[in-house]
């Protein structure tokens, strides 16, 4: 089975620890000391694969490609010296900015799993994106957060990025006499996604029993395949979010429902 782009940043960085714990102590007569060095073969592998998914990912011709190929050059330095302080960073700087690529060798139809893997990195680099709206340069005025008309706001704006059918407020069908409206309907991926925002008046308890109605609701529902409940936790009124999120996702029966907290 083919392997999305994000599965394979992991497996990547699965490689990468396996290569570390190859490092070794060895002498180099040039310098007149000892250097820390990995395994050779498996060091060239890596970053033959690494190579491979960032031109899959960006492009031969993008910044995080040439940056990775500008990493490898170090005369005097170690390959374990290379590896950790040149072509990790770079690395890591391509796989936190994958969210926002724009897919170079994909087919146009896509996997299911590919759209919900998307809309799940975007929502938990949220509080990262709102950090960001603050550094306004020369100190201009900014949107601010306050409340959940906000983070719908906000949400709906970077969902246009990937999605051109978005729905927003979508009636559904009512549920113990009476009815509800889901925050966003992405009608052709057929997801709803429910955004949410703490306060000190809706809490852990308030918001699961709130979400556990939404997930009952979205059962009947004719065009939801997927329910994204979405929590934007800023103050961390959610003091156990894993658990929250666990037991919520558990709950769901089918395993349509994806959970996202997110805080800091």
């Amino acid at each position: 089975m083919q392997k999305t782009i994000a599965e394979r940043y992991d497996l990547l960085e699965d490689d990468y620890e396996d290569v570390l714990a190859t490092k070794y102590l060895k002498f180099n007569s040039m310098l007149n000391a000892n250097k820390m060095y990995v395994d050779s073969a498996k060091y060239k592998t890596w970053i033959g694969r690494v190579k491979k998914l960032l031109e899959d990912s960006y492009g031969k011709d993008s910044d995080f490609y040439k940056d990775f190929i500008n990493a490898q050059k170090g005369f005097y330095a170690s390959n374990h010296e290379i590896l950790t302080t040149q072509l990790k960073p770079a690395f890591d700087a391509a796989k936190a900015d994958l969210v926002y690529a724009i897919p170079l060798n994909s087919s146009p139809v896509y996997q299911e799993t590919d759209r919900l893997d998307l809309i799940i990195n975007v929502l938990e680099r949220f509080p990262a994106f709102c950090r960001q709206l603050k550094m306004r340069h020369n100190e201009r005025e900014t949107i601010e957060v306050n409340d959940e008309y906000d983070v719908q706001d906000l949400v709906h704006a970077l969902l246009t990025l990937h999605f051109d059918d978005i729905r927003d407020e979508e009636a559904s069908p009512s549920y113990a006499g009476s009815s509800s409206r889901q925050d966003f309907l992405l009608k052709k991926e057929k997801i709803v996604l429910e955004v949410k925002k703490t306060r000190k008046s809706l809490g852990a308890r308030q918001i699961g029993e709130e979400l556990i109605i939404d997930m009952a609701r979205y059962r009947e529902h004719p065009d939801c395949e997927t329910l994204i409940c979405f929590v934007y936790d800023p103050e961390g009124w959610v003091k156990n979010p894993k658990g929250v999120i666990s037991d919520l996702e558990r709950g769901d029966a089918k395993g349509k429902t994806r959970v996202v907290i997110a805080q800091f």
